[in-house]
C-alpha cells in the first residue's frame, strides 16, 4: 500500500510538468477600485485555480487550451473571463447578493443558489467549530431549522440520532444519512453490556456511538443538509429519511504549504436536573427499622427512614469473615461506622468526576497548478464524568488531487479513525446482585446520609461485598473498576475518482468508494461473592447471620466481533451548456452500485471462569456459547437529473432513479422514484424593484423516495442452535444432541410479495434578501405521505410463526420551517449578527393495516416500566395518533374530573391501557448570535423544543426509593389525595401516606413535560494581528468557550435531561430515560494557530 502511494504522488509530482503552460496575472477589484482579497480564480472545466492576494493580485498557470477564467468572491456576482492572446487580464466584480452564493447539492454538484429548486442549508466550517464539539453532529444542534438531533446519553461517545421532518418509516428507522465527500457512511450503532438496549432489554447495557460521531469536525469544509426528495432522490433508498452531506477541506494552490495547528482542553463537571430530598435518611416507611429501636442499622437503600436529626448513628454493618462470623477489632470489640444521622452535601454530585477533553488537530495542506494535497490528524481524549469512562480517538484525513490535463483530474481521499473506548452500563433499576448493576441507576436511589466518598475505599471491611450497606446492589465503585467494558473500532472511509473532460461541458466521472468497519467489544465481569448486611437495633443484631456466598459470581467474559464492508461504484456523467442566450441546462446521467456484506461472532463463557482473572472464552467452566451472523445486501440504481434555467431567474429541475434491490422478490426488485420542483427569481427580472427586498427567490416540488425492505424479510429461516462450535478439530458437536436440536425455525414466516415503502413529498416555499442582505428570510412548508410501510403483523401460534411482514401502514408530516438573520450593523470594526430558527411538524400514524377498523396499533418497545404495581407503558405506532405515542395505565377520573382511589386511599389505575401522549414536539427553537468587534469574536447559541412528552426512569425509581424531593408530599405525614372520591362516587376521607402513594401510581404519572430550553454554546476569541506575517505566523487565534451552560426546563421535570433519552443507540425507541448518564457542561480554552 506505502508502495502504490509513493508511486501514485510521483506519477502527479511528474504529470504536473508534462503540458504546456501559459501564465495568467491580474489584478481583482470592486467597483470602488479597492482590491479583493481572498478572491477565486479557476480555469473553468478544471480544478486549476488560485486566489488573490493582498493587494487583489493573482497569477495562475493554465494550460494553453484554456480558454476561460471563473472570477467569484462571496458576495459578489461571479464572472467568466474569455482568454485571448494577452496574458493580463483584469477584473471589477459587482456586488451580489449572499443568497446567489454556491451550493454543493447531491454529487457533489456545485450550483449557484439561485438555481436551487428545494430547501437546504449549508453550514461552515467556521460556524460549525465556534466552539470546541465532540462530533460533528452535536456540532448542527440548534443550527439547523426542522431536525430533531439528539443523544441516547451523556455518556462518552453515545449515540446521536439525527431525524429531518419527521418519522417517516414504521419499522426501518428514520436516520438522515450521513454522506461524506460522496461517500455514505455507514452510520450503525454498537452495544454491549448485560443487555442490548432493545425491546424488553433496556437494563445493563452500554451504548459505544454510532459511527456518524466518527467524523471528525476539523476536517470539514461545510456541511448541507438535503431535507426533501428533490434534493436526495439521487442517493437512492438510503436517502430516504433526507441527507447530510459533509465536504471536508482540501488543498489549493499556494507558494508553500499551509500548515495549521488547533488545540483545545476542557472540562466537564455533571449537569444535574435531578433534585433529592435532604430531610430524611435510610429505612422503611419513617422508621430506622419497622423493629424499633432508634441507633439501628438495617443494610437499606430505600430512603424512607426518619427524619434526620444530627444525631451520631451507626451507617454501616459490622465486618465479617468469610464464614459469615464477626470480626473483632483490636480492642475486642465488634464496631460499626458512625457518622450524624444528617444529609451529606452535594453527596450525588460527589459521586461524578470532572471529565476532560483534550483534542489536537495538525494539518498541512497546498498545491500546483498540477496537484493538490491535505493531510490532517486529530487526536481526540474524552474522559468523561463517570469513573473510567474514556474515549480515545485518532483521525487521518489525506485528501490528494491531481489535474493530468485540461481534460483528466484524479482524486483521492481517505480517512481513517482508530477509537479505544472504555464504558459503563445504564439503564434499568439494580435489583439483584450482578456485577453488570447500572452505577448511575444506583447512585439516584442512594439515601443522602451515605455518603459516596467514603464508599470509594471499597476493599475496606464496611464498604467491601461483605460490609456493604446495600442488600440490593454492589459498591458502585468496585463495578466501576472491576468491570471492563470496551470497544475497539477501525473505520476507513475512502474513494478514487477519475475524471474526463473532452470539452469544456461534459465531464465523466468514475469512482470506487468503500466504508471499511471492524468493531470489537470486550466484556470482563469479576468474580465475586456477596452476602446480605446484618440489621442492628440499639446495638444488638436483629437477625442470627448469613449463610456464607449465598450470592456470587466466578466471572465472566463476552466477545462480541463485527466487520461491516460497504463497497460502492458510481459512474455519471454531466452535461452543462448554455442554450442560445437565454437558457442554460445542466443534465447529470449516472449508475451506482452498493454491495455491503458484514459478519458478526458472539462468544461468551457460560459457569463461570476456571482461572479469576483470565479473561479467555477458553477459560469457561461448561463450555461456551457461540453465535455467527452474516449478511450480504446489493442495491443497483441508475439516475438522472436535468436542471434548466432561463436567464438565472427561472429554473426548472427534473430527477429520477430506478434501484434494483437484492431484499425484494424476484421479478419485482426494480423499483421507480422521481422529483420535480422549480424555482422563480423576481428580483433578477430587469427592471424589477420591490423596495427593500434585493433578493426575492420562490420555489417548490414534488418527489418521491423510496426504500427497500429489510434483509431476509422474504424467506422463512432457520437459527443455528449457538452451542454448534468448531473446536478446533475435525469433530462438531452433532445435533440432536441431548434433546438440544442444532437449528430452530424464527418466528418469522418470509413473505415474497414485498414491496418497497415510498414517502411522497410537497414542498412549497422562499428566499428573501432586504436591506441587501442585511435581513434573510427562508420559509418552506412540506406535507410528507409515506406508504407501503412494511410492518410485522401478529398471526395465529397455529401458523407456527408469531408475524408476518407485509405493506400495509400509511403515515403523514406536515410541517413549516423559518429560518431569520439580521445583521443590523456592519462596519469595518463592529459586526453584529443575530439568526434565528422555528419549525413545526405534525406526525400521524393514518393506518397500520387496511381492514375497516380503526385503532390498529403497532409496538415500537414495550415493558418500559419495570416495577410492578405501577401497571404497564409501551410506545406504539396508533391510528389517529403521532408516532412514538405512549399507551400505559393512567388514573381513573369521574365524569367531574376527580381521581378515583381505591380502599387504600391511593389512586385507582385503569383496567385497560390507554393513549397518554407522545414524544414528537410541538415545536423546535433557536436563536444565536455573532458580535466581531476588532479583533474579537463572540458567539452565542440557545435552542430549545415545546411540548412533547418523555418517560423518565428516574423518577419512578427515586419516587420508589424515597430519594426524589417530590417525595416530601405533605411532610411526609399522612394525608388525604386532592379531589379524590371512592369508586362509589363519595368523597374520599382515607388518608394515605406517601411511602404507599409513590409505590402504586400508574404509569402516566412517569410522563415528563420534555419541553426545555439550552445555553448551548458561548465562546469568545482573540485574534492576534501583531503576529500575522511574522515569524511564520499567518494567524493566531485564542479563544475560551463553555457548552450547556444553562437548562430550563418545565416545572414538574425535576429529574432528567428531556433531549438525552434512548435506547438501542440511535432507534426510534427515544423519550425513554433509564437513569442513564446524565448531560455535562463544559469549560475550555482553544489556540488555532496558520503558518
Amino acid at each position: 500500500m506505502k508502495k502504490l502511494l509513493f508511486i501514485f504522488l510521483a506519477l502527479f509530482t511528474v504529470l504536473q510538468y508534462a503540458e504546456a503552460q501559459r501564465v495568467v496575472k491580474g489584478t481583482i477589484t470592486d467597483k470602488e477600485g479597492n482590491p479583493i482579497i481572498g478572491a477565486n480564480v479557476v480555469a473553468k472545466g478544471t480544478a486549476i485555480g488560485t486566489i488573490t492576494d493582498i493587494n487583489g493580485n493573482y497569477s495562475l498557470s493554465v494550460p494553453s487550451d484554456a480558454n476561460t477564467l471563473v472570477v467569484s468572491y462571496t458576495g459578489y456576482n461571479s464572472q467568466d473571463l474569455i482568454l485571448g492572446v494577452s496574458n493580463t487580464v483584469d477584473v471589477t466584480l459587482e456586488e451580489g447578493v449572499l443568497l446567489g452564493e454556491t451550493v454543493i447539492t447531491a454529487l457533489g454538484v456545485k450550483r449557484n443558489k439561485s438555481d436551487v429548486v428545494y430547501a437546504n442549508q449549508t453550514i461552515g466550517s467556521d460556524e460549525l467549530n465556534s466552539t470546541a464539539n465532540k462530533s460533528v453532529l452535536n456540532a448542527l444542534q440548534g443550527k439547523v431549522a426542522g431536525v430533531k438531533i439528539g443523544q441516547a446519553s451523556g455518556a462518552v461517545g453515545a449515540s446521536t440520532r439525527v431525524v429531518l421532518r419527521g418519522e417517516t418509516s414504521l419499522t426501518q428507522g428514520n436516520n438522515a444519512l450521513i454522506v461524506v465527500d460522496g461517500v455514505p457512511v455507514n452510520n450503525s450503532s454498537t452495544s454491549g453490556g448485560g443487555g442490548t438496549g432493545k425491546d424488553g432489554d433496556r437494563d445493563n447495557y452500554v451504548d459505544f456511538g454510532n459511527r456518524g460521531n466518527d467524523i471528525n469536525p476539523d476536517d470539514i469544509e461545510s456541511v448541507t443538509v438535503l431535507k426533501g426528495p428533490a434534493a436526495t432522490t439521487l442517493y437512492g433508498s438510503r436517502g430516504g429519511s433526507g441527507v447530510i452531506l459533509v465536504t471536508t477541506k482540501s488543498g489549493k494552490k499556494a507558494a508553500k504549504p499551509n500548515i495549521s495547528f488547533n488545540s483545545s482542553f476542557s472540562v466537564e463537571e455533571v449537569l444535574l436536573l435531578y433534585k433529592y430530598q435532604e430531610q430524611y435518611g435510610s429505612g422503611y416507611e419513617s422508621c430506622n427499622g419497622c423493629g424499633g429501636g432508634i441507633n439501628i442499622f438495617m443494610g437499606e437503600n430505600f430512603a424512607w427512614g426518619s427524619k434526620f436529626d444530627g444525631q451520631l448513628r451507626p451507617w454501616t454493618s459490622a465486618p465479617f469473615d468469610d464464614h459469615g462470623d464477626l470480626i473483632p477489632l483490636s480492642n475486642g470489640k465488634i464496631e460499626q461506622l458512625i457518622r450524624p444521622y444528617s444529609a451529606v452535601k452535594n453527596n450525588v454530585k460527589n459521586f461524578f468526576e470532572i471529565g476532560q477533553t483534550v483534542r489536537n488537530n495538525f494539518s498541512i495542506s497546498g498545491g500546483t497548478d498540477k496537484f493538490n494535497y491535505l493531510l490532517s490528524y486529530t487526536n481526540f481524549n474524552n474522559k468523561g464524568i463517570v469513573l473510567n469512562t474514556e474515549l480515545n480517538k485518532h483521525n487521518i484525513q489525506l485528501n490528494a488531487g491531481a489535474q493530468f490535463s485540461s481534460k483528466w483530474r484524479s482524486d483521492f481521499r481517505i480517512n481513517y479513525s482508530k477509537l479505544d473506548q472504555r464504558g459503563a452500563t445504564e439503564g434499568g433499576y439494580p435489583f439483584g446482585y450482578s456485577a453488570g448493576t447500572p452505577a448511575m441507576s444506583f447512585v439516584t436511589q442512594t439515601p443522602s446520609n451515605i455518603p459516596f466518598e467514603e464508599l470509594r475505599d471499597y476493599n475496606s471491611p464496611y464498604h467491601d461485598f461483605k460490609g456493604f450497606y446495600g442488600q440490593y446492589s454492589i459498591n458502585p465503585y468496585f463495578i466501576l473498576d472491576n468491570q471492563d467494558l470496551r470497544n475497539s473500532v477501525d473505520n476507513v472511509l475512502s474513494s478514487a475518482s477519475l475524471s474526463f473532460s473532452p470539452t469544456e461541458k461534459l465531464t465523466f466521472t468514475g469512482r470506487v468508494s468503500t466504508n471499511f468497519i471492524s468493531s470489537t467489544v470486550t466484556e470482563k465481569g469479576p468474580k465475586f461473592a456477596y452476602q446480605t448486611a446484618y440489621t442492628w437495633a440499639d446495638g444488638e443484631l436483629l437477625d442470627g447471620g448469613r449463610t456464607p456466598g449465598s450470592v456470587f459470581s466466578l466471572g465472566s467474559y463476552k466477545e462480541a466481533s463485527a466487520r461491516i464492508t460497504d463497497l460502492i461504484y458510481d459512474l455519471y456523467g454531466n452535461y452543462a451548456t448554455p442554450l442560445g442566450s437565454d437558457f442554460k441546462l445542466s443534465t447529470t446521467v449516472g449508475f451506482n452500485s452498493i454491495d455491503q456484506a458484514s459478519r458478526t461472532v458472539n462468544g461468551s463463557t457460560v459457569g463461570g471462569l476456571v482461572i479469576p482473572g483470565f479473561y479467555d472464552l477458553t477459560n469457561s467452566v461448561e463450555q461456551p456459547r457461540a453465535t455467527r451472523r452474516s449478511t450480504q445486501y446489493r442495491l443497483y440504481g441508475i439516475y438522472l437529473n436535468n436542471s434548466l434555467s432561463y436567464k438565472n431567474y427561472a429554473t426548472f429541475e427534473y430527477s429520477a432513479r430506478q434501484d434494483y434491490s437484492s431484499t425484494l422478490p424476484d421479478g419485482n426488485r426494480g423499483f421507480f422514484y422521481q422529483a420535480v420542483g422549480f424555482s422563480f427569481v423576481p428580483t433578477s427580472l430587469p427592471n424589477v424593484e420591490l423596495g427593500p427586498i434585493n433578493y426575492l427567490k420562490f420555489r417548490g416540488g414534488i418527489g418521491s423516495a423510496g426504500k427497500d425492505a429489510p434483509l431476509y424479510r422474504l424467506n422463512t429461516y432457520y437459527n443455528l442452535n449457538p452451542l454448534l462450535l468448531d473446536l478446533g478439530d475435525d469433530y462438531q458437536t452433532r445435533f440432536p444432541f441431548d434433546g438440544q436440536t442444532g437449528a430452530q425455525k424464527g418466528n418469522s414466516i418470509g413473505n415474497p410479495d414485498l414491496k418497497p415503502e415510498l414517502s411522497v413529498t410537497t414542498e412549497v416555499g422562499f428566499d428573501m434578501g432586504l436591506l441587501k442582505d442585511r435581513v434573510e428570510v427562508n420559509f418552506t412548508y412540506y406535507n410528507i405521505n409515506s406508504k407501503n410501510q412494511i410492518v410485522d403483523v401478529n398471526i395465529p401460534w397455529s401458523s407456527g410463526f408469531a408475524f408476518v411482514p407485509v405493506n400495509i401502514g400509511r403515515m403523514t408530516n406536515k410541517g413549516v420551517e423559518i429560518g431569520v438573520s439580521l445583521t443590523p450593523v456592519h462596519t469595518q470594526n463592529l459586526t453584529w449578527k443575530v439568526y434565528g430558527s422555528w419549525s413545526k411538524n405534525t406526525n400521524e400514524v393514518v393506518e397500520i393495516i387496511d381492514n375497516g377498523i380503526e385503532g390498529d396499533e403497532l409496538n415500537i418497545y414495550t415493558s418500559i416500566v419495570h416495577f410492578t404495581g405501577h401497571g404497564s407503558l409501551n410506545l406504539v405506532a396508533v391510528e389517529g395518533q403521532p408516532f412514538g405515542t405512549f399507551k400505559g395505565t393512567n388514573y381513573v377520573y369521574d365524569d367531574q374530573g376527580r381521581i378515583v382511589v381505591n380502599a387504600s386511599g391511593n389512586p385507582e389505575k385503569s383496567a385497560e391501557l390507554e393513549y397518554l401522549g407522545s414524544y414528537q414536539p410541538d415545536f423546535l427553537y433557536s436563536f444565536g448570535t455573532e458580535l466581531r468587534v476588532g479583533n474579537f469574536t463572540l458567539n452565542a447559541l440557545l435552542d430549545g423544543k415545546q411540548g412533547g412528552l418523555f418517560y423518565s426512569g428516574t423518577k419512578l425509581s427515586t419516587e420508589f426509593n424515597g430519594t426524589a424531593i417530590t417525595t416530601l408530599l405533605n411532610d411526609r405525614q399522612p394525608f388525604v389525595v386532592d379531589n379524590s372520591v371512592t369508586a362509589n362516587g363519595d368523597a374520599n376521607t382515607k388518608t394515605t401516606t406517601a411511602y404507599s402513594y409513590f409505590r402504586g401510581l400508574p404509569a402516566s404519572e412517569y410522563l415528563l413535560d420534555a419541553s426545555y430550553l439550552k445555553f448551548r454554546e458561548l465562546s469568545l476569541f482573540y485574534d492576534f494581528p501583531s503576529f500575522k506575517g511574522k515569524n511564520g505566523f499567518s494567524a493566531l487565534s485564542l479563544g475560551v468557550f463553555a457548552k450547556n451552560l444553562k437548562f430550563w426546563v418545565a416545572e414538574e421535570n425535576t429529574f432528567a435531561d428531556p433531549e438525552v433519552g434512548g435506547v438501542g443507540g440511535a432507534s426510534d425507541a427515544v423519550g425513554i430515560e433509564t437513569t442513564t448518564t446524565p448531560t455535562s457542561r463544559s469549560f475550555g480554552v482553544e489556540l488555532r494557530v496558520k503558518f
